[in-house]
C-alpha cells in the first residue's frame, strides 16, 4: 500500500525533474539564442498583440520552450536533432510579424509573407546561423496556407510547437489572458537576459 510519504516523495521527484528540465531549456535558449534574446526586435515582440490574447513575444517563448522539450524527447529515442537550429528558428519564426499593420494589407497576406520576413530578420540578428534554421523559419506555417512542408525534423518540431501554442492561445481565450502568462514569460525573459549580461561581463573582465 502506498503511504503518504511515498506519494509525496514521488511528487517531489517529478517536480524536481520538471524544474531541472526547465533550467536546461533556459540554458539552451541563453546559450544558442543570445543574439536574438538581446535584440530590439525581441523587446518589441512583447508589445505587439498576437493570437488575440497573447503577444508575439509570449507566443515565441512558448514555441521555443515546447520545441526544445520535444528535442529532448527525440534525443531519448536516439533521434538526432540540432538544438541550436531549433532554438534560433523558434525564437525568430514570428519576428517578421512585427509592424504587421504597416507591412501587410490583410491577415492572409501576413500569414503567407511573414515567414520570409522572419528569415530576413533572423539574418540580421544572427551572424552565423546553423544549417536548417532558414528552412525552419520559412516553412513553420506548414501545414496551413501555402507553406511547403519542412525539409528537416527540426522544421517539423518547430511547426508542431507553433500550432500547439497558437491553438492553446486561441482556445483558452481569456483564461490565458488572466492566468499571469504575460507576467510569467516576461519574468523568465528578464531572468535569461540578466544571466546573459552577467555571463558577458564575466567574460570581459
Amino acid at each position: 500500500m502506498r503511504t503518504p510519504y511515498y506519494e509525496s516523495t514521488i511528487h517531489r521527484q517529478i517536480r524536481e525533474k520538471r524544474e531541472n528540465r526547465k533550467d536546461r531549456i533556459k540554458d539552451d535558449l541563453m546559450h544558442y539564442g543570445n543574439d536574438v534574446l538581446q535584440s530590439e526586435e525581441m523587446k518589441k515582440a512583447f508589445e505587439q498583440t498576437h493570437h488575440q490574447w497573447s503577444t508575439v513575444g509570449e507566443h515565441t517563448f512558448r514555441v521555443a520552450f515546447s520545441s526544445v522539450m520535444i528535442c529532448y524527447a527525440l534525443r531519448k529515442l536516439n533521434i538526432k536533432v540540432s538544438i541550436p537550429a531549433v532554438v534560433i528558428g523558434a525564437l525568430c519564426h514570428d519576428l517578421g510579424i512585427l509592424g504587421r499593420n504597416e507591412k501587410f494589407s490583410s491577415a492572409r497576406e501576413c500569414s503567407i509573407e511573414h515567414p520570409k520576413e522572419s528569415v530576413e530578420v533572423a539574418r540580421g540578428l544572427v551572424s552565423d546561423m546553423p544549417d536548417k534554421t532558414e528552412d525552419i523559419i520559412e516553412r513553420h506555417m506548414w501545414p496551413i496556407g501555402e507553406s511547403e512542408a519542412p525539409n528537416s525534423i527540426e522544421g517539423v518540431v518547430v511547426s508542431v510547437a507553433d500550432k500547439y501554442s497558437a491553438v492553446k492561445d486561441l482556445v483558452k481565450g481569456s483564461e490565458v489572458k488572466n492566468t499571469g502568462v504575460k507576467n510569467y514569460f516576461n519574468t523568465e525573459k528578464q531572468k535569461i537576459v540578466e544571466k546573459i549580461k552577467q555571463k558577458t561581463s564575466e567574460e570581459d573582465s
